[in-house]
């Protein structure tokens, strides 16, 4: 899951523009910008399965 500033490009094309080849392991990603973010309802499944099985780490760009 990555959260971003702000997106150009629809949400089923963001994740293309990142390479996730160096990641030990075989992954996908969601790429929301912080809008979006903020507006996912806390009551729906998926936002339960995020709070509930998730690991963040934080990272921000300078």
């Amino acid at each position: 899951m990555l959260v971003v500033a702000y997106a150009d490009l629809p949400f089923r094309r963001r994740a293309a523009l990142w390479d996730l080849t160096s990641l030990p392991v075989p992954a996908d990603v969601l790429v929301y910008t912080e809008e979006e973010w903020r507006g996912l309802d806390p009551q729906s499944r998926f936002a339960r399965v995020l709070a509930k099985e998730v690991v963040w780490v934080w990272v921000r760009g300078s």
